[in-house]
């Protein structure tokens, strides 16, 4: 037994951070419990998840001797990769929530403010006005790439420079908790929340890159979640993170975070404003969270 071993703690700071927004969820839930929609599917499965969480830390802590290294590195691997299986649930279970402070989505106001900065609507406006084939075809490639991304780099890290690869992981689960926290309280749609938007982000044209956004966006009936915008949230802390680790991908990542931020305002998903603070919430994020990421691993 090493002494690594012998001092590995009980809870991980991923473990900290997720339990802590489950937890959250769990008492949002009870608190406002007349107005949680659907919450026989949606309480069980968020105390599952905590359950599930110290489970598997009390195992890999009570096998901590008697696990191969092989062995003890797969577990270390699950333990590390887990909040990316669960962020797709937190996001769709999101509408459970979304509405219990706020019985009315907000989406007036944030119209008021863009139509306040540019005196019309971009959310509307750029998708119509410029509405060449190519152009759209960029601008939804742009906003596509967000999937490989989030894919391909913590892969990449993983192989390459495992230390990245953790850091990496915990300012994904960070900076998406505190999206997914603030969709909890501030129910927004974005620009879908326009019905002539909601059917343009709906409707086959252009090429393959736009059918596939209209494919995901036709099977995905999810209300909600616009404010601030994760896609260019996350997307700033990829490529933050690779212009540190992985230069030359970096500046990729760069060039197609900048069309993907116009993409969320032009393949009408978002409002400006929502842009702008997913801007804000990406740079701010991570490096909010590799402070929290640093007290945590002194603390637990």
């Amino acid at each position: 037994m090493t002494k690594t071993s012998k001092s590995r703690r009980f809870l991980s700071a991923i473990d900290i951070i997720t339990l802590a927004y489950c937890g959250w969820i769990l008492i949002y839930m009870l608190i406002g419990l007349p107005r949680v929609k659907d919450p026989g599917i949606h309480f069980p499965a968020y105390l599952s998840i905590t359950v599930g969480i110290l489970l598997l830390a009390w195992l890999h802590k009570s096998l901590n001797s008697a696990l191969h290294p092989k062995w003890d590195k797969a577990l270390h691997l699950i333990r590390s990769l887990y909040p990316i299986a669960l962020f797709g649930y937190f996001f769709t279970s999101g509408y459970s929530v979304n509405q219990i402070i706020f019985t009315n989505w907000l989406d007036p106001f944030f119209m008021h403010i863009d139509q306040s900065i540019f005196g019309y609507l971009p959310s509307l406006e750029w998708g119509n006005n410029y509405a060449h084939p190519l152009l759209s075809e960029l601008f939804h490639f742009a906003y596509f790439c967000y999937y490989p991304m989030i894919v391909g780099l913590p892969l990449y890290l993983y192989l390459k420079k495992p230390a990245a690869f953790e850091e990496l992981i915990f300012n994904l689960s960070f900076v998406f908790y505190l999206c997914y926290f603030i969709y909890s309280i501030l129910p927004v749609i974005g620009a879908r929340y326009i019905p002539e938007a909601m059917e343009l982000t709906k409707t086959f044209r252009a090429g393959p890159f736009t059918h596939i956004m209209v494919f995901i966006y036709r099977n995905s009936p999810h209300l909600g979640g616009a404010f601030p915008s994760s896609h260019i949230g996350i997307a700033l802390v990829l490529t933050v993170t690779a212009l540190k680790h992985v230069r030359r991908l970096g500046y990729v990542f760069l060039v197609i975070s900048f069309f993907l931020s116009i993409a969320t305002i032009y393949c009408h998903y978002h409002w400006f404003i929502d842009a702008v603070f997913g801007i804000l919430t990406g740079i701010g994020g991570y490096f909010l969270a590799n402070q929290v990421h640093r007290k945590l691993q002194g603390a637990v």
